[in-house]
């Protein structure tokens, strides 16, 4: 029975078989990981994409086009091509689809992207390169050893400069016993995907930074909401705090944010109850 080692949507991929599993390392890399090109409809534009060979064995690549969708909390589900409404099928060609790649070598992919004139203003998908060993060994004694590795790609009619983003809440609430996690929604309410990465800090009522850490860098995708979540987990004292945040998704002006929590904080109503009681 086959047995894969599979390794998704990634830039770099370095594997290193255990000793007597009878395969060579399989080390590639693909540049660029994103492409994000603002294009005139009816315009084709071409950019080459290159796999990289790291490993000490000959590889085989295999290249094809998938659409994705991402969740609130920025979970990503790859699926067919033609999938999703913003789906890339039928406008984007490449060449070549397959090729191997000697030890150390490097092959390019001439991609070719072009947005109709009808349709979503944005568009977006991804560029999946398989690679896997050109020759497997005869008497394998573990799994076989396959790498897929992605470049994402964004084609739009809107310039940068016309996208809009909200700051549309902020949450605070437990995340164990001495933990606390704070959930920041951004809305993209233009039509155009952005990237959106923040700062966070926590200040107690005297104003005394307590905490401060970065939101993370995401994409929003046109249209839609996403939750980043950022979870302090050291010890603070019980008192009043002040939760802010900084957003920079490319906007003239950043994008600031506020709010208050007490520590501890007071547990489910049926808790208190039972406390109250006591």
């Amino acid at each position: 029975m086959r047995s894969w080692i599979w390794i998704p949507l990634a830039s770099t991929v370095v594997l290193t078989t255990t000793v007597g599993s009878g395969y060579a390392d399989l080390t590639a890399r693909v540049i660029p990981s994103k492409l994000s090109l603002t294009v005139k409809p009816g315009q084709p534009v071409g950019r080459d994409i290159t796999v990289q060979n790291m490993g000490g064995a000959t590889v085989v690549v295999s290249t094809r086009l998938a659409d994705w969708t991402m969740s609130e909390r920025g979970e990503l589900d790859v699926v067919a091509a033609g999938t999703t409404p913003a789906t890339l099928q039928g406008l984007v060609t490449f060449t070549p689809a397959e090729f191997s790649l000697e030890p150390l070598a490097s092959g390019v992919i001439h991609v070719t992207m072009q947005l109709p004139a009808r349709g979503p203003a944005t568009r977006w998908g991804v560029l999946l390169s398989e690679v896997r060993p050109a020759t497997w060994p005869e008497t394998p004694s573990g799994p076989r050893a396959v790498a897929e590795l992605g470049t994402t790609l964004y084609l739009s009619s809107i310039p940068p400069d016309r996208i809009h983003t909200e700051l549309t809440g902020m949450d605070v609430h437990p995340a164990g016993d001495k933990a606390f996690a704070v959930a920041v929604r951004v809305r993209n309410a233009g039509e155009r995907h952005l990237y959106s990465n923040g700062a966070i800090a926590v200040r107690d009522s005297a104003g005394h930074e307590v905490a401060a850490d970065t939101l993370g860098t995401g994409v929003v995708l046109p249209g839609t909401d996403r939750t980043f979540t950022w979870t302090h987990d050291a010890p603070i004292a019980p008192g009043l705090y002040t939760v802010s945040v900084t957003l920079d998704t490319g906007e003239p002006e950043l994008i600031v944010g506020e709010t208050e929590f007490r520590w501890p904080m007071p547990g489910p109503p049926a808790l208190r109850a039972q406390q109250d009681s006591r």
